[in-house]
C-alpha cells in the first residue's frame, strides 16, 4: 500500500526522469529524433511501414482513428495503428512486431511517451502491453490531462525506446479527433461523502468512460488520510440497470488548502449513459489503517479453488469473511466473449464488496499467469432478481476460451472495515 502512495505521487515525475536518464545512457539517436532508417535485414518488416506524407485515417465507431503510421529499426517494426482523445483523456494503440521472438519476462528499458499539442510533458504515459504472438505484441500507451484539456485538432507525438533491443524511434502525426468530442458529457454536481470528506462537482462522460471529480478540505492533521481510506474503497456509479466500478483516475493534487482529485468507470462511456435519468453514485468506504493492511496481505491465502472444467475457468466457490459468514460464486456463464460471475453475500454490503473486488486473469495450460492481459475495465454488474443479495458481474472482450482464473481480492475479508454510505444522486 505504501508502494501505491508512492507511486501515485512521484510517478509523473519519475516517468520523465526515467526518460531523460535511459535516453542518456542510450548510444543512440536521440529519443525526438525523426530520422531513423530501416536495417537492411529487416526489409520484410520496412515494405509495410508507411511515411508520414501517406498517413491516412478515418473514424471508427468507437470513435478511433486510424492512423497506419510504422518505422522500423533494428529488426523492429513500430506501427502507430489508432488512437481516440477527450478533453481530458488520450489513448493511443502501438504494434510492435519482431523479426526474431521477444523475451516476454524481461519487459525492463522500455519507454513510451505521448505528447500532444500544447501538451506540458508532465504527465505520465501509462502503458499496458499484449503478446498477439511470440514476435507480435500490442501497446495500449494512455495519457490524463490533470491540468488542462486537449484540442479536438492537433500533432500527435509518440516516442518509443526499447533499449534492449536498441530501438529509438519517435513519430508526429497530424490527428483530427473531432467525432469524439461532440459526444462528451459535461455537467457541475454537488453532493457530499461524508467517510471521506469529498465534496462532488464535477460529471464528465466521453468516448474513454465517466469520470467524477472531487474536492477535498485539507489541513495538517489529514493530509495522507485520503490514501489510507481511499485506495481500499469502492466507488460504484449506478444507472438505471447496471453498476460500474469507479477507480482513481489521474493524481490527486493539493492547492490553498483544497485537495482535488476524480474517479473514472472506464466501461461506462457517454453512449450508455447519456439517456439515463437515474445516475448516482454508491460509496463502500474502506477503514483499513496501514498497519491492519500490511497485516492482512501478510497471512497466508485459502486454498479453496474449484476447477470449472466446462468453462474453462478456475476459482473460489466460497469466500469466507473474517466474522464468519460466507460469501459465494454460485454460477459461472461463459459464452463467445462474455463471462457472468454470479456472487452473493449474506448482506448487501457483503455482496457489493464481492461485485467490486472480484477480477479475471488469463491464465497457461500449467495454472501460470499468462502474459497476455485482460485490463478488467469491460465490467459492469447488476443484481440477479432471482437470488437474495445476489449479483451478477459481465466481463466483455474476454478472449474465447482461453484459460482464466478469477481472482478476489482478500482485503474485503474484513467486511466490518467497510462502511455503506448512502446512494449519492448526480443528476439533481
Amino acid at each position: 500500500m505504501l508502494n501505491r502512495k508512492i507511486s501515485r505521487i512521484l510517478g509523473p515525475v519519475l516517468g520523465s526522469m526515467a526518460f531523460t536518464l535511459i535516453i542518456g545512457a542510450m548510444e543512440l539517436t536521440p529519443a525526438y529524433a525523426d530520422n531513423t532508417v530501416a536495417e537492411a535485414s529487416v526489409n520484410n518488416l520496412a515494405a509495410a511501414a508507411t511515411t508520414s506524407a501517406s498517413v491516412t485515417y478515418a473514424e471508427n465507431k468507437d470513435y478511433f482513428v486510424n492512423i497506419n503510421k510504422s518505422e522500423v529499426q533494428n529488426g523492429i517494426k513500430v506501427t502507430v495503428d489508432k488512437a481516440v482523445a477527450t478533453k481530458k483523456d488520450m489513448e493511443v494503440v502501438l504494434k510492435i512486431e519482431s523479426d526474431k521472438p521477444f523475451d516476454k519476462e524481461d519487459r525492463s528499458n522500455s519507454i513510451f511517451e505521448v505528447t500532444y499539442g500544447d501538451d506540458n510533458g508532465f504527465d505520465h504515459t501509462n502503458s499496458s502491453q499484449t503478446y498477439i504472438d511470440d514476435k507480435t505484441m500490442t501497446v495500449t500507451l494512455e495519457k490524463y490531462n490533470n491540468d488542462g484539456e486537449y484540442s479536438s485538432k492537433g500533432d500527435l507525438r509518440v516516442d518509443i525506446v526499447l533499449a534492449n533491443y536498441k530501438v529509438n524511434i519517435g513519430m508526429d502525426i497530424p490527428v483530427d479527433f473531432t467525432e469524439s468530442f461532440n459526444n462528451i458529457l459535461d455537467k457541475d454536481i454537488s453532493g457530499n461523502i461524508p467517510g471521506v470528506n469529498y465534496n462532488l462537482n464535477k460529471l464528465e462522460s466521453d468516448v474513454l468512460g465517466t469520470r467524477i471529480g472531487y474536492t477535498r478540505p485539507e489541513s495538517d492533521e489529514n493530509k495522507g488520510e485520503d490514501e489510507d481510506t481511499s485506495w481500499n474503497s469502492s466507488m460504484i456509479l449506478k444507472t438505471d440497470n447496471r453498476m460500474y466500478r469507479m477507480s482513481r483516475k489521474g493524481g490527486y493534487s493539493e492547492k490553498d488548502g483544497v485537495g482535488a482529485g476524480n474517479y473514472e468507470a472506464e466501461s461506462a462511456t457517454y453512449d450508455k449513459i447519456r439517456d439515463e435519468k437515474g445516475l448516482s453514485l454508491i460509496p463502500l468506504i474502506c477503514n483499513f489503517t496501514t498497519d491492519e493492511m500490511d497485516k492482512l496481505y501478510k497471512d497466508k491465502d485459502e486454498n479453496n479453488v474449484t476447477k470449472d472444467l466446462v468453462n474453462n475457468i478456475s476459482y473460489d466457490r466460497d469466500f469466507n469473511f473474517a466474522d464468519g459468514t460466507k460469501g459465494e460464486i454460485y454460477n459461472i456463464e461463459r459464452n463467445d466473449n462474455t463471462i457472468k460471475v454470479y456472487c452473493a453475500g449474506q448482506s448487501e454490503k457483503e455482496s457489493l464488496l464481492l461485485a467490486c473486488n472480484i477480477d479475471i486473469r488469463y491464465e497457461n495450460a500449467n495454472g501460470k499467469v499468462d502474459s497476455i492481459y485482460y485490463d478488467n475495465k469491460n465490467v459492469s454488474f447488476y443484481k440477479d432478481a432471482n437470488k437474495a443479495f445476489g449479483y451478477i458481474l459481465e466481463f466483455n472482450n474476454v478472449e474465447k476460451d482461453k484459460p482464466v482464473a478469477l481472482n478476489i481480492n482478500k482485503t474485503i475479508k474484513q467486511a466490518d472495515k467497510f462502511k455503506l454510505e448512502d446512494e449519492v444522486s448526480l443528476l439533481k
